[in-house]
C-alpha cells in the first residue's frame, strides 16, 4: 500500500493507524518536556499542538460513533479553526503531562471506535469514514510531526 493511499478495509486502516501512532507517540514522548511551552511556526506551542491532536481524535470519536449509529455522515458543528482556537486556550492551564496523557488515551479509544466499523460502513458515501480517520490520524500526524523538531 503506498503511504498516501487510504486503505480499504478495517483490518489494513488499524495497520496504518498503529504505525503512524507509534511513530507520531514515540516523538511526542521523546521531546524534551522543559521545550514543550516553545512556539512553533504556527504559534502554538508544542502542548497545544498535542491537545489540538487529542481533540481532533475525540471529535473523529463521536462522529464515527454517531455514523456507525445513524449510517449517516456527520458534520462538524462547529468551524475548525473555532474548535482550534477553543483548544488551545484550553490547553494553556494544563500541565504537559496532562496534554500527553490525553493524547494517548484519546488515541486508544478512537482506535477502538475504528474497530466497531465495518468494512462496508468504511466505505460507504464515498469512503467518508476512512477519509476523516486519515484526516485525524495518521494524516494529522504526518502535519504535525515537524513540530517535534528539535531545532
Amino acid at each position: 500500500m503506498a503511504e498516501d493511499e487510504i486503505p480499504r478495509t478495517v483490518a489494513d486502516t488499524l495497520q496504518k493507524v498503529d504505525e503512524a501512532w507509534q511513530s507520531f507517540e514515540r516523538s511526542l514522548t521523546s521531546f524534551p518536556a522543559e521545550r514543550l511551552d516553545e512556539r512553533i511556526g504556527d504559534g502554538w506551542t508544542r502542548k497545544q499542538m498535542m491537545a489540538h491532536i487529542a481533540a481532533w481524535h475525540e471529535l473523529t470519536i463521536e462522529r464515527l460513533a454517531a455514523f456507525v449509529r445513524s449510517g449517516d455522515k456527520q458534520a462538524l458543528a462547529e468551524g475548525d479553526d473555532v474548535i482550534n482556537a477553543r483548544v488551545a486556550r484550553a490547553a494553556e492551564g494544563r500541565t504537559a503531562g496532562e496534554v500527553l496523557g490525553s493524547a494517548v488515551s484519546s488515541f486508544r479509544r478512537l482506535r477502538r471506535q475504528i474497530g466497531y466499523l465495518s468494512d462496508e460502513q468504511l466505505a460507504a458515501h464515498e469512503g467518508w469514514a476512512a477519509a476523516i480517520i486519515a484526516g485525524n490520524t495518521y494524516g494529522h500526524y504526518a502535519e504535525h510531526v515537524a513540530d517535534l523538531d528539535e531545532r
